[in-house]
């Protein structure tokens, strides 16, 4: 049908109003493909789906695509989809995973985002490991520092004050001598000295206190006189059964919740580990548990590892700007904080401070103080880059060879020295 030049004059004039209506909202509109973990785990899918969508409904204008990524998964996925040309807008990142992807040049730096009036909103200590070559490659969204945790009720049976963990290694010594002796039956220190890339991250602050730096760019290597006395002290503890070689961190935490490990080597989430495992109340909780700094060495200065996660942006997003607003949004809201940062992943949000009263009083517990004042700022950056994961295997090899042979130390440290010189 043949449409007359007037009725055709007014087709256009409606659908040239309609698209002028429409049109500003659609062409602004964007979709960010978000890669994590948090949606493809049971425990924490539930928090971050209404997160995103508490975003989107505050954002109209921006769309999430949730990307599900087993954790073991996700650094591999990350690499091919970028060797591909094909990376997310955002990932949630952990670990080395993070400066891997910054060595390859994938990371959009976030400088401009995250300036002076953002980064004092965090806590000492939660961004500083993200700061390369001048440039903020990743945004701290939980943390999960590892602490010195301790049983009081253990402690004061083997005579000790439950109130005064040991400051110092030598004060450590001493404690773990009279468990053993008071409490034979009890694992007096957790320490996960198996051999992978995790047990270096948690067993660096260790090495670092005894002023030991066998890796990284600032390395003295291996064949140091602090590295052997760092690995001689490890011998002495398996030696006298202060410690279990052969356990990771997660078979520790069943164990003192019931009562079988007096100090501990873990990260905040363990109280939630205790609780659900022993059901105890929180005021049980705080009378039997503490947690604190580790024990300085030679150094005279205690160490943590930060084993939280992290987000970033990749350089190749089109939509930078909204990328910065979903992470910001994820960090830093405190809705978000409440439902997902804390109630979800039972870690803690990078912020020092926050107004909403629900936050305030999640936040207002013993364990969370001590982590928040005295342990986070005490974080120390680990050696990441595309080469930890070997680094790790020769170092964590001449750990485990320290507390579970005769060897002499010596020759260890060369082996070590070797291995991370090829």
């Amino acid at each position: 049908m043949k449409l007359s030049s007037r009725t055709a004059g007014h087709l256009l004039g409606a659908l040239l109003a309609a698209t002028a209506a429409a049109g500003p909202a659609a062409a602004q509109e964007v979709t960010l493909t978000f890669a994590n973990w948090a949606s493809a785990e049971g425990t924490t899918r539930d928090g971050i789906e209404k997160v995103i969508a508490a975003f989107e409904e505050a954002n109209p204008d921006i769309n999430i695509e949730s990307e599900s990524i087993a954790f073991s998964e996700i650094e591999r996925q990350l690499v091919l989809r970028l060797r591909s040309g094909n990376p997310p807008d955002v990932a949630q990142v952990a670990g080395n995973t993070t400066f891997v992807l910054a060595a390859a040049g994938a990371l959009a730096p976030l400088n401009e985002y995250a300036g002076k009036d953002v980064l004092s909103q965090l806590k000492k200590g939660s961004y500083e490991s993200y700061m390369v070559d001048g440039n903020l490659i990743a945004f701290p969204w939980n943390q999960a520092t590892a602490g010195f945790w301790y049983n009081k009720k253990i402690m004061a049976d083997a005579g000790l004050d439950p109130e005064n963990p040991p400051r110092t290694i030598e004060e450590l010594d001493k404690d773990l001598a009279a468990i053993k002796e008071k409490e034979p039956n009890v694992i007096p220190l957790g320490l996960d000295t198996t051999n992978r890339a995790f047990s270096l991250q948690s067993n660096w602050p260790w090495m670092r206190t005894f002023g030991a730096l066998p890796a990284g760019p600032d390395a003295t290597g291996a064949e140091t006189k602090e590295m052997a006395d760092y690995l001689d002290w490890m011998r002495m503890l398996s030696k006298n059964g202060y410690i279990d070689p052969g356990r990771k961190i997660g078979e520790f935490r069943p164990m003192i919740a019931n009562g079988q490990v007096a100090f501990l080597w873990d990260q905040v989430l363990v109280q939630g580990v205790i609780q659900s495992t022993n059901g105890m109340s929180d005021e049980e909780f705080n009378n039997t548990y503490g947690v604190t700094t580790m024990p300085a060495g030679p150094s005279g200065k205690p160490y943590a590892m930060e084993g939280g996660h992290q987000l970033v942006i990749f350089k190749d997003s089109e939509h930078k700007d909204a990328a910065w607003k979903f992470i910001k949004f994820l960090a830093l809201n405190e809705d978000a904080v409440k439902t997902y940062t804390i109630g979800a992943n039972k870690s803690l949000p990078p912020a020092a401070t926050f107004q909403d009263p629900d936050v305030k009083a999640m936040l207002d517990t013993p364990v969370i103080e001590a982590y928040s004042n005295e342990i986070i700022p005490t974080i120390v950056s680990q050696p990441y880059g595309p080469d930890f994961s070997k680094a790790a295997t020769a170092i964590m090899a001449g750990v485990q060879e320290a507390v579970t042979s005769e060897r002499p130390i010596d020759q260890i440290t060369a082996d070590i020295q070797s291995q991370l010189d090829r």
